[in-house]
């Protein structure tokens, strides 16, 4: 069981660094299911661990969500639909990957303290490890799409990018959080 769960990992990993396309992926309904799963939790435990823990599910729920249907609608556009169910694995399965990669950054900064986080260097330091993280998570993203549509790397960072900008709006109106 470890092996397998090793074998994923490194086939997921390897999208994230750029050296598996999503077609790499086998197209697998159970695959899809175990990496959506996999991705809405990791995502609902980050949501918790920064303050949001009666939101948390519903906000992991909501980017799973989002997430299929923005694929999806991208792929219809382009007439590649037969291309989704690799395309949404590859993203869920990366995307699990790098939020695995943020756990013991948000833990470590401990985004739910109250201190004063201007002068705390280890806040500091990671918010800028956050931040990259999510610019590797735009180019993740691109990747793939680009791969699924079988066009240019700037015309789907643009995608991804809008992604971004829609996953935040969207839960911004839906789950909206208490500014302190």
């Amino acid at each position: 069981m470890l092996s397998a769960i090793k074998i994923l990992f490194m086939a997921f990993f390897d999208i994230c660094r750029f050296r598996k396309r999503p077609q790499d992926i086998p197209e697998s309904v159970n695959l899809l299911v175990i990496c959506l799963l996999s991705y809405a939790g990791i995502s609902s435990i980050l949501i918790a661990i920064s303050g949001s823990s009666g939101q948390a599910i519903a906000a992991g729920l909501i980017e799973i969500s989002m997430l299929a249907l923005f694929s999806f609608a991208v792929l219809q556009i382009f007439g590649k639909s037969q291309r989704w169910k690799q395309t949404l694995t590859a993203l869920s399965g990366s995307g699990t990957v790098v939020s695995l990669f943020a756990l013991p950054v948000y833990l470590l900064i401990g985004f739910n303290h109250s201190g004063n986080t201007n002068s705390d260097p280890v806040y500091g330091i990671g918010l800028l490890v956050l931040t990259l993280l999510a610019f590797w998570s735009i180019a993740i993203m691109a990747y793939v799409l680009r791969h699924a549509l079988e066009t240019s790397l700037l015309f789907t960072s643009s995608f991804a990018i809008g992604y971004v900008w829609l996953i935040l709006s969207v839960s911004s109106i839906l789950i909206p959080t208490e500014l302190s």
